[in-house]
């Protein structure tokens, strides 16, 4: 697959059906894990992509320690908590889909 193809046929697609060139189009067309691909590169990353960004920053002795509760998706930004074995968060964490940035959020 060639992400940037299929995000410029989904765009174009979309533009002539909106200015009624084109009928609206039967959504079974495009294939499910297309569907994904463009809708995660709209995203700028994945949750799992954030996931393996944040394990990398975090210390070894840390990542040991603790874990990674589920990533929550804020927009621009992923949140996430580090927590310990009992589920009490100790770190939140945000992570930017842009540029992978990882900014500590307090407590």
């Amino acid at each position: 697959m060639r992400p940037k193809q299929k995000i410029l046929e989904f765009i174009h697609q979309a533009y002539e059906e909106e200015t009624g060139v084109r009928e609206r189009s039967d959504a079974k067309k495009m294939d499910p894990e297309d569907r994904q691909a463009v809708r995660e590169l709209f995203d700028g990353m994945s949750t799992g992509t954030a996931r393996i960004i944040i394990e990398e920053e975090m210390d070894g002795q840390v990542a040991e320690d603790y874990n990674i509760a589920p990533l929550e998706n804020k927009g621009r930004y992923y949140a996430a908590r580090i927590v310990r074995p009992d589920g009490s968060a100790i770190r939140r964490l945000l992570v930017d889909k842009q540029t992978g940035d990882v900014q500590f959020a307090g407590r």
